[in-house]
């Protein structure tokens, strides 16, 4: 017993913590005794998640991540989300574990900076809005809890056993080093786990065409949108992930083939693919054009950093097969899918071109083939009319509905188009989108964050050496290229994506530092 007390010190439990531990351990057996079954359950989850989260602040980065497919499925007592109670716990545990720890001061990265930056230029924005400061220190908040995922997991997986630096390199252009602890391996499942297991709802819907009317394709088929309920926003999260798997099969593939250690090798290979398959295909299903444009250039920043994070003596057959898939794409593409794909598929990829024409859709004949293009187009207009009004700290975050729908004051014109009265909640591009609603100081700020995440990428690239590493930021950077790319169509900075986002810009941080 004596032992096991100075085993909790050093972990940062001092007595206090031990008899809180105890509480939590005491509370499943009160709760089944008393409760109604269903509320003892959510209990007795609730007391593990807490005391694991007490005891290693990596569960509550796992239980974060994993929330996010589910959060608004269930309202846990108070009215909060599966995902906001999550993060309620995220931030106590990184806070108990920096106090309990003061010679291990927070890691910041290089992204850290740049992230705090734009937090606080939209804090500003919402500040000065002239609409709701309410819903703008709201959406100010939500944008918050992506430095917090940051943080607690470079705080997370740099603790012991976590992962340890890589080995100098040898072997097969040094994928044989030593690569990551239990930590990171976790992170990872999770952030393939829970957009697969949407994913596979997404195909379910789409397969037996369950789903409401509006996202019919014809067939009897409906778009997939998981368990997130908007087809298009579920393609961003389907963006937000497939390629970290895709790049994991393709750098499994070539640790094994370099003499890799065979059984969690090719376990990961397995899982990755699999994952892959189902992420792309949910992808495909949703009938996102958006997310069709992010997944091609996810699918070119892949092959890009495939290529260039390849040994030296690979890469002239990698570009040989690149040429040689690249012009039977074109081909299959330029006969309109060869008859391979459905028609619903190619005509969905064909009207892309309506997405991507400027017009005035004041006094456009609305019909049922055009509704979504010059709707979209109204709300680009809108966006960029209050960036005109509002150019330097614009309408407030999170203000983008009420200003489009409350009526002008007197001798100014709406912000909308009509007959457009009614808003979507974004101007279908997030760089139109965040300069409407925090100026272009905000745009500014989020190109920097972008121009930082992608500077984050390239140093990822130089520094990884194992097979896994490699995948992470070959994968990586195609989740940051697919997510850029997606953005000139929707605001998938939405349902605490960013979570996701975080947690991938962590993973970039370690590979660049090799010490997780």
């Amino acid at each position: 017993m004596q032992r096991a007390g100075s085993v909790l010190r050093r972990r940062g439990i001092g007595h206090g913590g031990w008899l809180a531990t105890l509480a939590l351990a005491a509370l499943p057996g009160f709760a089944i005794a008393l409760l109604p079954l269903e509320l003892a359950a959510l209990l007795v989850l609730g007391a593990i998640a807490a005391g694991l989260a007490l005891l290693d602040p990596v569960w509550a980065l796992y239980l974060a991540v994993l929330s996010v497919p589910v959060q608004e499925l269930w309202l846990l007592p108070g009215g909060l989300s599966v995902t906001q109670a999550a993060l309620l716990l995220a931030v106590t545990s990184l806070a108990l574990h920096t106090l309990a720890f003061p010679a291990q001061p927070l890691r910041l990265g290089r992204l850290f900076v740049p992230l705090a930056i734009f937090v606080w230029t939209l804090a500003l924005s919402a500040a000065f809005s002239p609409y709701s400061r309410v819903e703008g220190l709201r959406e100010t908040a939500r944008w918050a809890t992506v430095p917090l995922v940051y943080l607690l997991a470079l705080r997370a997986l740099s603790q012991a056993g976590g992962g340890a630096p890589e080995q100098g390199e040898h072997g097969a252009g040094g994928l044989l080093v030593r690569g990551p602890g239990w930590r990171v391996w976790g992170l990872v499942a999770c952030l393939l786990l829970a957009p697969t297991l949407s994913a596979i709802v997404g195909l379910v819907q789409y397969g037996l065409g369950l789903g409401p009317e509006s996202f019919g394709v014809g067939g009897g088929r409906v778009r997939a949108y998981g368990t997130i309920g908007q087809p298009n926003s579920f393609a961003g999260y389907m963006n937000q992930s497939w390629p970290l798997a895709a790049g994991l099969a393709v750098f499994a593939a070539i640790g094994l083939l370099a003499g890799a250690p065979r059984r969690p090798t090719r376990w990961a290979l397995a899982g990755a693919s699999g994952a892959a398959a189902l992420l792309l295909a949910a992808l495909l299903a949703s009938f996102s054009r958006g997310g069709w444009v992010g997944g091609a250039a996810g699918a070119l920043a892949l092959t890009i950093a495939t290529i260039a994070l390849l040994p030296a003596d690979l890469r002239p057959q990698a570009r040989r097969l690149l040429i040689g898939g690249a012009a039977a794409t074109i081909l299959v593409l330029g006969l309109g899918g060869g008859g391979l794909l459905p028609a619903t598929v190619t005509q969905r990829a064909s009207s892309l071109v309506n997405n991507l024409r400027l017009f005035d859709p004041r006094g456009v004949d609305v019909t049922r083939a055009n509704f979504a293009v010059v709707e979209r187009m109204a709300h680009l207009q809108a966006g960029w009319n209050m960036v005109a009004s509002r150019p330097l700290l614009g309408v407030g975050p999170g203000n983008f509905s009420l200003a489009y729908e409350r009526p002008p004051r007197a001798g100014e014109p709406p912000f909308s188009v009509r007959p457009w009265y009614e808003s979507r909640g974004h101007a279908h591009n997030y760089y139109l989108h965040v300069a409407a609603e925090a100026g272009i100081l905000g745009l500014l700020a989020y190109l920097a964050l972008i121009g930082a995440v992608v500077a984050q990428a390239v140093g990822a690239r130089r520094s990884a050496r194992s097979w896994f590493w490699r995948g992470v930021a070959a994968g990586s950077t195609a989740v940051v290229a697919a997510v850029a790319a997606h953005n000139l169509f929707e605001n998938l900075h939405v349902l605490n994506m960013g979570l996701q986002l975080g947690a991938i810009w962590a993973l970039l941080t370690l590979v660049e530092e090799n010490q997780p």
